[in-house]
């Protein structure tokens, strides 16, 4: 199951890179990229990751969750303005600076997720779960790369950093499926905090690179349209 985990998840982000370089190349505008970005990042949030935090460990854990992946934006923030990338290209440090931080937010959003993956190997659920990983994961894709690709990162080093990201599915499928449907509230807790990390991402580091390079307006347009895009894609699926 962790192979399947890990191949699923690495397959899906592979894919969803293949689709922000698309965009990057026929989209000039980069507070559209962007713009599209956060709406995307809400809808996925709202309408399955939170979710399925406050299914695993209710509205309790989730607000506490929540708020421990705030502090851990704000911990990571600091530090990675603390030591700029490359100190001569603000614009390209905050690219990789956000590339960075959506790496390894997803990168811990993926255990927990690999660990539910596991736990539910011998049930009926656990189909359903793996074709959610595997859809899900396409939108993440587009989401981490599309920085990355504007900040010019070569091509080895995303595939290199999809592999990284897609290792913890498979080590928390392995988990899971030693130790069973367990720990639900450990579960949603740690989904909790990957979150509010990302909220904090989305709000503080991708939407104000498209609002100053557009409009309040129109930049709520297209936040509204990756929303309702990620909400017709999980309709759908």
């Amino acid at each position: 199951m962790w192979i399947v985990g890990f191949s699923t998840t690495f397959i899906g982000l592979i894919i969803g890179g293949g689709l922000a370089a698309i965009v990057n190349q026929t989209t000039r505008s980069i507070a559209t990229i962007f713009a599209l970005c956060a709406g995307l990042l809400l809808g996925l949030l709202s309408l399955e990751i939170a979710p399925e935090a406050i299914h695993l460990g209710g509205w309790l854990v989730f607000g506490v969750g929540f708020f421990g992946g705030v502090l851990l934006f704000v911990i990571t923030h600091k530090w990675l303005h603390r030591y700029p990338i490359i100190r001569k290209d603000a614009q390209k440090t905050q690219w990789i600076r956000s590339g960075i931080l959506l790496a390894v937010i997803i990168l811990l959003h993926n255990l927990p997720m690999g660990v539910v993956l596991g736990a539910s190997h011998h049930t009926t659920l656990n189909l359903s779960l793996l074709q959610a990983l595997a859809l899900h994961t396409i939108p993440e894709g587009m989401i981490l790369f599309t920085p990355l690709l504007l900040a010019r990162v070569r091509v080895t080093v995303i595939f290199l950093l999809a592999i990284i990201v897609s290792i913890p599915v498979g080590i928390g499928a392995y988990i899971g499926n030693e130790m069973g449907q367990q720990f639900d509230m450990l579960l949603g807790l740690l989904i909790s905090v990957t979150v509010g990390t990302i909220y904090m991402i989305t709000i503080k580091e991708i939407l104000p690179e498209a609002v100053k390079r557009s409009s309040n307006l129109s930049s709520l347009f297209i936040v509204c349209i990756g929303f309702g895009v990620m909400w017709v894609y999980m309709f759908i699926v």
